[in-house]
């Protein structure tokens, strides 16, 4: 089993999977908007294509002894949006590395709670482990019924095939 360290977010880091914005810190949220203060509008574009309206789900993870890589999704055509509510979350991404999804091309970060991660389509991904609660609600953004209509999912039964997630 592969081992990935969770590590803290960059804009560096992160860059080629996506973006993120903390919707906590409003100085920089005076940088990223029009609006110099109150109301910081279209900080973050998420492309959801033209077929369905966006929608808003919620991911509800609980604490675990352990955090294994045992599903990887990723959209085809449309980006995921994701807000950790409530408590600071671990998410691992990657590259479908030649048409095959694989631990060997995932990253782990650690996303503050109140920080918006954006995820550009094909950007492989999965659940998200809790931190420091024993429980955290994300704010997943989404297209309606992507789940049904452009979700690639692989799962990792053996566990040569899985990856364990460290702080």
């Amino acid at each position: 089993m592969r081992t990935i360290q969770a590590k803290p977010l960059s804009k560096e880091a992160f860059r080629r999977y996506g973006e993120y914005q903390n919707l906590l810190d409003t100085e920089d949220l005076a940088k990223a908007s029009i609006n110099p203060r109150g109301f910081f509008a279209d900080v973050l574009t998420l492309n959801f294509g033209t077929t369905t309206l966006p929608t808003v789900s919620v991911c509800h993870v609980t604490k675990t002894d352990r955090k294994i890589v045992r599903m990887m999704e990723a959209h085809q055509y449309t980006c995921e949006g994701l807000l950790p509510i409530d408590a600071d979350v671990i998410i691992f991404v990657g590259t479908p590395g030649r048409g095959k999804f694989t631990v060997d091309n995932l990253e782990a970060f650690i996303i503050p709670q109140g920080t918006f991660v954006k995820l550009n389509p094909l950007i492989v991904h999965g659940t998200q482990y809790v931190i420091d609660k024993d429980e955290a609600h994300i704010l997943c953004m989404l297209p309606g019924r992507t789940f049904r209509n452009d979700m690639i999912a692989v799962f990792a039964e053996d566990e040569a095939e899985q990856a364990e997630i460290v702080l």
